[in-house]
């Protein structure tokens, strides 16, 4: 009573762990859900959703708001010195000052050189004007509008939404690849299933026998040397069952690994998954064309060719208009306030590129031929693609005929085995052809198990790269 309180105790405490069964929907929602790459593309598409956002941006206009107080203890006096001015009157029927000059018989100003003489002068005394620069604030507001900047702000805002569809597409592509790699694993769990279960069953037809071989035996039907053969196989046996428990829990591990959940986590999988016909056949139409990669082909090929109208764009006129409104207050003449008023301006700038040691033209240069090699690396990876969609086509072909031939030789080694252990059980086979029969039933079943998860692999291989995925 005290044992069984104490076990009772500890199930209490610990809990008893039990394999959760999971299919092979789940498995590829919690990938999905968990994995670094396919977050890692999800942030970069979202971060170019906000770069093609800062670029529209720039079609409006940039207002600021500014503030500067300056401080200085600069102070003296500028002194503007004395001497005769020339007069002028007021002509009221024209409305303008007339010069005071000294006019001969026609009418006309006596010149002295190239200076009209003057026929009254003002005498000025001169100044000495003090002044203080003192605190200087000023504060306002600004705006500016490009009107034409070489096409650079239209072409910078088209190549952020190209990035922007890349980022996009790559978030397709990395889950494509993320249920590939978990339809695998997956595939791959459920054959270690498979193959531990041909081992134990394997294991079981051998303890079988060598109990037979051992009453045998007993009653001198057969030699110690039988019971010696089939040991060694019971031997070989166990440790196939060892290694098929070590596969299972590696398959586990690898398939946690993928879904995001702890390497050690007790689960169970669904054999049905796999084993049911993918009902996936060869399209000989199939092309790579909708495949996410084919796309961010295209649009690098696009992205590199406005790159050069990017360039371009910096050795073309520019046109800016500027505008401002702000307050002045400080700068003491004569112990008053200079200036203490607001104030507004209108800024028209145009600047044209003329020559900088052919910058521009190398420039240009550099982009058009990253543009032809990009275009030359689209075309190459276009033909590696379509070569691995015909890979991909002929291993899922390859795939079918191994299962059915598969298939084909298991039924064939499950009628020899019962062929052999009713030969052996008359007396009319030998122990030797009878262990024959056993490893080659093992051996159809476990390449059933394979030809099974090959299929499966090779169906989901081919949708990746035909782009159905």
């Amino acid at each position: 009573m005290k044992k069984i309180y104490w076990l009772f105790a500890a199930l209490l405490c610990f809990g008893i762990v039990q394999a959760e069964t999971l299919p092979l929907d789940s498995c590829i929602t919690l990938a999905l859900q968990n994995n670094k790459t396919l977050q890692s593309s999800q942030k970069l598409a979202e971060k170019y959703k906000y770069e093609v956002k800062s670029y529209r941006a720039n079609f409006f206009p940039n207002f600021k708001l500014m503030a500067n107080d300056v401080w200085s203890d600069a102070e003296g006096t500028m002194s503007i010195s004395g001497g005769y001015l020339p007069t002028y009157s007021f002509n009221a029927a024209t409305g303008s000052m007339v010069p005071n000059v000294l006019l001969d018989g026609s009418g006309n100003p006596v010149m002295n050189g190239s200076t009209p003489v003057f026929t009254s002068y003002a005498y000025f005394p001169g100044a000495d004007i003090d002044y203080k620069m003192g605190n200087i604030f000023q504060a306002g507001i600004s705006l500016e509008q490009p009107i034409y900047m070489g096409g650079k702000v239209v072409t910078a805002y088209k190549m952020s939404k190209l990035g922007k569809e890349m980022a996009e597409l790559g978030v397709q592509l990395s889950q494509s690849e993320v249920i590939v790699k978990v339809q695998e694993a997956y595939a791959l769990l459920v054959c270690a299933n498979e193959m531990h279960k041909v081992a134990v069953a394997y294991d079981s037809l051998l303890q079988s026998l060598l109990t037979d071989v051992r009453n045998a035996e007993k009653r001198g039907l057969r030699s110690r040397n039988d019971v010696l053969k089939v040991q060694v196989k019971v031997s070989e046996a166990a440790l196939q069952v060892r290694q098929a428990e070590n596969g299972q829990r590696l398959a586990a591990m690898n398939l946690c690994h993928y879904i995001g959940l702890p390497l050690t986590s007790a689960i169970e999988v669904e054999t049905e998954s796999i084993t049911a016909n993918p009902n996936t056949l060869v399209d000989e139409k199939a092309n790579v064309t909708s495949r996410p990669e084919y796309n961010v082909l295209e649009l690098k090929s696009e992205l590199a060719s406005r790159q050069v109208k990017l360039e371009r764009s910096e050795y073309l006129p520019q046109v800016v208009l500027g505008a401002q409104y702000s307050y002045i207050d400080g700068f003491e003449v004569l112990d008053k306030k200079l200036f203490k008023k607001p104030n507004f301006g209108v800024l028209l700038s145009v600047t044209v590129p003329l020559y900088h040691a052919n910058e521009g033209f190398n420039k240009v240069k550099a982009a058009k031929l990253e543009a032809e090699r990009t275009q030359l690396e689209q075309d190459d990876l276009i033909e590696q693609m379509n070569l691995e969609l015909a890979q991909a086509a002929n291993n899922l072909d390859e795939a079918y005929l191994e299962l059915a031939l598969s298939e084909q030789s298991m039924n064939q080694a499950e009628e020899n085995l019962k062929s052999s252990q009713s030969s052996f059980n008359r007396g009319m086979e030998s122990l030797s052809d009878l262990m024959e029969a056993h490893t080659l039933w093992q051996q159809a079943y476990a390449k059933l198990a394979n030809a099974k998860t090959n299929l499966f692999v090779a169906a989901a291989k081919y949708k990746k790269a035909s782009g159905q995925l």
